[in-house]
């Protein structure tokens, strides 16, 4: 498997974030300057669109199109193509504008973690948003939701292992509680975690490899996957929505960061790029079906790269 560079689009200021939305069509960047504002690029020629304007710190694509951005209030807009609009919810974020959220495919459920607090899980598809659980979380790493919508799940680390924890989503349901923290001893502390069709994904030291946590038994089952390192642990980890492809973010002997993709239940040598100047850190992004890979660097003039899988 291999993908081709479709186009470089340098950039003014350092990227912390991308995502694909649901259908690919468009690309969202999180800028990691002192604005911390949001673009949006048409995925087929990063042409740009109109996008939601003022300070922001996180963002979330619904299948529905919608997309969620937080600062200090969360906001959703409606994407249509003329431009985002007016927002069609308002919930209060954290003051400082630090929080994080999540949303489910179905646009029904957002997840937002208030920096140093809260998680609060909210039921957003109905005209009159209700906040559902609220739970204590100074110490979270990751949260997401399964791609089914049934559930809300989030890492936390005190020092080792990983702990996670879910929530199951009642649409009818008030006060939800979650699962006590189950420690996931086979995965790195410091692994990013993230979700597939059929369970989480993550890295594991002891096993040497990526592995699959499978819905509801947590099991590791190592994905034969050694190859996307090389040398050191990923920093950075993505994995298409439909569960086909995964690229990771590492470090090579001399500290340069090099990307590798490959298919998840694939066989094959991985796909490997790697930027010509040293970069502080990268930021990659999936489309849904693992046909384009978005690559950035976080450098203060970085680098926007797309390629399309051959």
């Amino acid at each position: 498997m291999t993908y081709r560079l479709e186009r470089e689009l340098p950039t003014d200021t350092a990227i912390g974030q991308l995502q694909f939305s649901r259908d690919g069509e468009r690309l969202a960047l999180l800028t990691s300057d002192k604005n911390n504002s949001v673009r949006l690029l048409r995925s087929q020629d990063l042409a740009p669109v109109p996008a939601p304007r003022f300070i922001r710190n996180d963002l979330a694509f619904a299948g529905d199109g919608a997309l969620f951005v937080a600062g200090k209030t969360v906001h959703r807009h409606e994407l249509g193509e003329t431009g985002p609009g007016k927002p069609t919810l308002a919930i209060e974020g954290e003051k400082k504008g630090l929080t994080r959220i999540a949303a489910t495919l179905d646009g029904r459920w957002l997840a937002l973690h208030k920096h140093l607090d809260v998680l609060e899980l909210w039921h957003v598809g109905d005209p009159n948003p209700t906040k559902r659980a609220t739970v204590r979380t100074s110490s979270l790493v990751d949260l997401g939701f399964r791609p089914d919508s049934a559930q809300l799940w989030f890492t936390s680390r005190v020092s080792s292992p990983l702990f996670l924890q879910t929530i199951d989503l009642e649409p009818g349901g008030w006060n939800l509680l979650p699962t006590p923290p189950q420690p996931l001893p086979s995965v790195f502390v410091y692994s990013p975690v993230r979700a597939a069709p059929r369970g989480l994904v993550a890295v594991s030291d002891a096993l040497d490899d990526l592995v699959l946590l499978e819905w509801g038994t947590w099991a590791p089952r190592p994905l034969g996957l050694r190859a996307l390192w090389g040398e050191r642990l990923p920093e950075e980890l993505v994995v298409a929505a439909d569960g086909s492809h995964v690229a990771t973010g590492a470090r090579d002997a001399d500290n340069r960061l090099r990307v590798r993709a490959a298919a998840l239940n694939g066989d094959g040598e991985p796909f490997t790029f790697r930027p010509e100047a040293p970069a502080t850190g990268l930021a990659l992004a999936l489309t849904a079906d693992g046909a384009r890979l978005a690559v950035a660097t976080r450098n203060t003039t970085s680098a926007l790269y797309l390629f399309h899988r051959t």
